[in-house]
């Protein structure tokens, strides 16, 4: 397999599911880029331009976006050119809910991503409701969470930023980075290993731009300046992309994320409260709410203060809007079945008028 094709993952694992992939002539790529309509994707032959949309693709059971991350096989249609016409099984799929206003569906951020790692700059306060909703959607994923702390140069009180985001984020390595010193690089660094893909997700003008500049040892992504009054960025890197790293590994540089609606992360929050499902386990009823019923461990951990009230509430708000996305996700099936019978009738009911159907 060619050098370009190692830089961006490929390893055995990847070898043995291409080698199932029963369709002659195909070629082996990644998607480095999505735009609107096509990917970019290193392929044995290099970079290559296709479309994941295109009826080529429909008829060899390609149907939904392909994301940035994704392992395909391409093939070269005489008439609609290069197209991707399989997608390997994803490892982990970093998602959210689709932001478009009033869509109830997933946006899948990145796929066969390794570690993600929330990112979060000192020169403002950082939100430790923030930290849960991240992690959270980072433990989902089913890749290793991690927390980036960007910009220690600016830390008004970096022992006490810390120390609270780690309490935000229990089980999680949390790495102090400093770009203009270097500090804390080689710890970043560690983690994307050979044939290992990073991911990093956090809001505009974190520094992300800027860290991946320094682990790759050039400005291959442009980096910018924040905004005086709220240190918010603009958004200097425009769609996610991945970037091999010299000695190996992958970055998978991601837009700011200004909003990070939940998707489907039961299993995140358990992974992101830890402590509140093993207090729950000790609650004297199973189907205990941690409101007042009696002898809810949960509750008697918040008054003697050995789970933090903020915490719960944290957990509570999570949870009411994943109840919300339920009911959303329900409602709008409900409303496709409905739409879908009435279609079926007023087609019949046009076949039985039909006088050439022998309808009156």
């Amino acid at each position: 397999m060619p050098d370009h094709l190692i830089a961006y993952g490929w390893d055995d694992r990847i070898a043995t599911l291409y080698s199932l992939v029963d369709i002659p002539g195909h070629r082996p790529a990644r998607v480095i880029r999505t735009d609107r309509g096509s990917s970019l994707a290193v392929s044995d032959v290099g970079t290559i331009r296709a479309t994941p949309y295109s009826l080529a693709s429909r008829r060899h059971g390609v149907e939904g976006a392909v994301a940035t991350g994704d392992w395909v096989a391409l093939l070269d249609d005489p008439v609609e050119g290069w197209v991707v016409v399989s997608v390997l099984p994803r490892r982990s799929e970093l998602s959210r809910l689709d932001p478009e206003p009033g869509a109830a569906a997933q946006q899948v951020l990145a796929a066969n991503v390794d570690v993600v790692a929330v990112v979060i700059p000192l020169d403002r306060p950082a939100s430790a409701a923030r930290v849960e909703r991240f992690a959270a959607v980072a433990w989902e994923s089913g890749a290793i969470p991690a927390v980036i702390l960007t910009k220690a140069d600016l830390a008004t009180d970096l022992a006490t930023t810390q120390a609270a985001v780690e309490a935000a984020a229990p089980g999680l390595d949390v790495v102090v980075t400093c770009a203009t010193t270097g500090q804390g690089v080689d710890d970043v660094a560690a983690l994307t290993v050979p044939s290992r893909t990073l991911a990093l997700l956090g809001p505009s003008g974190a520094g992300k731009s800027t860290l991946v500049n320094c682990l790759v040892g050039d400005d291959v992504q442009q980096t910018g300046d924040v905004r005086d009054g709220d240190h918010r960025g603009r958004h200097t890197t425009t769609a996610r992309e991945l970037i091999p790293i010299p000695g190996g590994g992958v970055l998978l540089d991601t837009p700011g994320v200004r909003s990070l609606g939940l998707w489907d992360v039961e299993a995140g929050l358990s992974e992101a409260f830890p402590e509140i499902d093993e207090l729950a386990a000790a609650c004297k009823f199973r189907d205990c709410a941690h409101e007042a019923e009696p002898q809810c461990a949960v509750q008697e951990a918040i008054a003697t203060g050995v789970l933090e009230e903020r915490r719960f509430a944290s957990y509570r708000k999570l949870e009411r809007e994943m109840a919300r996305l339920h009911q959303t996700v329900a409602d709008q099936r409900a409303r496709n079945r409905a739409w879908g019978r009435s279609f079926k009738q007023v087609k019949n009911d046009l076949k039985r008028r039909d006088p050439r159907r022998g309808g009156k």
